[in-house]
């Protein structure tokens, strides 16, 4: 009989400890700069690039129609890059919630300017008349810098500058073809190139990112939810992963696809 009253008080302690060990690791996920579930997002979009990149590639060797070119698919494109432009807002608040950084920010920044122009030059060598000088990655070391003062400022203020970047291709249109100023997205047309991504309209989806992950840490409940998120089933489980190392896929994959669809083309297998 003691032994029984013993396994149940220490059984009584475990469940009344289990609501608090919840508790912790909700707040232990809550002040970690990485969410499981932005991750799943971001491998999502990866795997969505590396798919439009593939049918890109059929295009160009002619195996298929080239979707990529259509209407359809420059919205497509549009969604993908937008998607990681809204991540980079949300990923930046994320890592400087407490306080700004301006060394881990600075490492990353050089990570991607170091990538971004690694692409230029290779594509300056392969296709000099569509050479990359503002590609996504540019524009994620770019938005990720003037997004820095939208960290403490009001959030009022900073939909104010989304609304306003949303609306200013609308209303200033400078006449140029310039790569030094298509970047801007305030040009009727966009100079040609293997991979363009102009600042504007985008820059509001980056905004859009930071605020709502601002507002998101300040709801205590709704924070801790979503932060203490974890995959499950094997398809999310993987998109975590793959999340989480976005950047070398982006770099890796379109030199083994377009690789392998030149290896088939040259053998006449497709």
């Amino acid at each position: 009989m003691r032994n029984r009253a013993r396994s149940s008080a220490v059984a009584a302690d475990v469940t009344a400890l289990a609501p608090e060990r919840s508790t912790a690791v909700a707040c232990r996920a809550a002040r970690s700069a990485r969410w499981a579930l932005v991750d799943v997002v971001r491998g999502v979009a990866i795997v969505a690039v590396v798919l439009y990149h593939l049918v890109w590639d059929l295009g160009h060797f002619g195996v298929t129609e080239h979707w990529a070119r259509t209407p359809s698919g420059r919205m497509t494109g549009h969604v993908i890059a937008g998607t990681f432009l809204l991540l980079t807002g949300v990923s930046l608040a994320l890592a400087h919630r407490h306080s700004v950084d301006l060394r881990t920010f600075g490492r990353r920044l050089l990570k991607l300017l170091a990538a971004a122009y690694a692409i230029t030059a290779v594509s300056l060598v392969l296709a000099p008349q569509f050479m990359v000088t503002f590609g996504i990655l540019q524009n994620i070391a770019l938005t990720s810098v003037l997004l820095l003062p939208f960290l403490r400022a009001s959030r009022l203020v900073a939909i104010g500058a989304a609304l306003i970047s949303a609306a200013l291709p609308a209303i200033v249109s400078i006449d140029s073809t310039s790569r030094w100023v298509t970047w801007t997205g305030l040009t009727p047309t966009l100079s040609p190139s293997l991979d363009v991504q102009p600042l504007l309209p985008m820059f509001a989806l980056s905004l859009l990112g930071l605020v709502l992950t601002r507002t998101l840490l300040g709801n205590e409940v709704l924070r801790d939810r979503v932060a203490s998120w974890q995959p499950t089933g094997p398809v999310s489980t993987a998109s975590q992963t793959l999340g989480r190392h976005t950047l070398a896929i982006y770099l890796a994959h379109q030199p083994v696809l377009f690789g392998a669809l030149s290896l088939l083309v040259l053998l006449e297998l497709i």
